[in-house]
């Protein structure tokens, strides 16, 4: 079998009209993001704010932190507006002091990123917030990593959520935009909803069926395939709307059923590899609360493109999160040390105990050469 990368498609769920076409945020417990658009992908989520709700100039700013995907800066591009960079600890959190030291009177936009399933810490966002209030800033809360998890007073409080759904179910495409309530926001018709990422995407999920068919067969023009549905993503930021099929897989997903499994992997994951040396573990044990819903199983390796190579031998496919786009910007020392040592394995619902095992027992072999 084949573990980790692109889903593939779910008929079942694709062939069912569902009962309703609202996706409910766990973090929303106070009901304040009733407005919701669905788009093609994240990126073009955060687009449409750009196109449509805000009116920004050469001469404005828009303040990101310097652990982030190029996908991230790429959808912004698409206002004329300049972008600064404010610092992410190794733990993930951001820099307050930093962030603070970079806003001036340019800085019109606050775009925070909760990482790997964990909200930013309470703090981080009591002082967000309150540097909106005191400067006028519009604050985008990317909840991509996030989309499952709930902790009240650390995720859900910026005036606008976007997310890729895409990337925790089972389908070719899918974002999400959710509009706080007194936020303006103009609703627009969306672009036709299919594009060349949408084909790649579908490709890959038909190829996948052919290697879980052929353990033995060679990875690697399936890799390159992946690559380039990837890129397909970056190509074009119009917002378009989220297909038909996508949309009926997100109304009709049992998503309790895949917090449940996500959880189970990352736990056995978690229990296997915490005392393996040499293994740097990125997260802790998950809260038994179950508001904490992992986005993948992260871990830091000093080697890590002869690890990445070695678990894509062995059938596993890691993501690495994410090679900085430095010709943006210079990222600091523990953004950049994140993204040269980290590999995030799938421990998502198209899983169980049995690939968990796999590959916990691979990556001991690893460590033990």
């Amino acid at each position: 079998m084949l573990i980790g990368g692109f889903y593939h498609v779910d008929p079942e769920l694709i062939s069912k009209e569902p009962e309703t076409r609202d996706f409910s945020l766990r973090c929303d417990v106070a009901g304040q993001y009733q407005r919701k658009i669905y788009t093609g992908n994240g990126r073009t989520a955060t687009s449409y704010i750009l196109l449509n709700a805000l009116r920004l100039t050469e001469e404005d700013v828009i303040l990101l932190p310097d652990y982030l995907c190029v996908s991230v800066i790429n959808s912004l591009e698409v206002c004329p507006a300049k972008f600064r960079f404010y610092r992410v600890k190794r733990d993930l959190t951001v820099d307050l002091e930093d962030l603070e030291s970079k806003i001036d009177e340019n800085v019109k936009v606050l775009y925070v990123i909760h990482y790997f399933g964990v909200p930013q810490p309470e703090a981080v966002a009591k002082k967000c917030l309150a540097l909106c209030r005191e400067r006028n800033l519009v604050l985008i809360e990317d909840l991509t990593q996030t989309l499952y998890t709930v902790e009240e007073g650390r995720i859900g409080f910026g005036d606008y959520l976007v997310a890729s759904t895409r990337k925790w179910m089972p389908v070719t495409d899918g974002g999400l935009l959710a509009v706080k309530d007194g936020v303006p926001c103009p609703m627009v018709s969306l672009g036709g909803a299919y594009d060349e990422a949408v084909y790649r995407q579908l490709l890959i999920s038909v190829m996948r069926d052919y290697y879980d068919a052929h353990p033995e067969a060679d990875m690697s023009y399936y890799l390159q395939l992946e690559r380039e549905a990837n890129r397909a993503r970056y190509l074009d930021f119009t917002p378009r709307a989220m297909t038909e099929p996508s949309g009926r897989t997100l109304f009709n997903l049992n998503h309790e059923e895949s917090i449940l499994r996500r959880r189970e992997n990352y736990t056995y994951l978690y229990e296997h590899l915490r005392d393996v040396e040499g293994l740097t573990l990125a997260g802790g044990p998950l809260d038994q609360e179950k508001k904490y819903v992992p986005f993948g199983f992260v871990v830091l390796v000093e080697n890590r493109d002869d690890f990445y190579e070695y678990l894509a031998k062995n059938r596993i496919v890691g993501e690495i999160q994410w090679i900085l786009p430095e010709e943006y910007y210079t990222p600091g020392e523990d953004a950049r040390y994140l993204s040269e040592h980290n590999v995030m394995l799938q421990c998502d619902q198209r899983y169980g105990k049995k690939e968990m095992a796999f590959v916990a027992d691979k990556i001991k072999e690893y460590f033990r050469r």
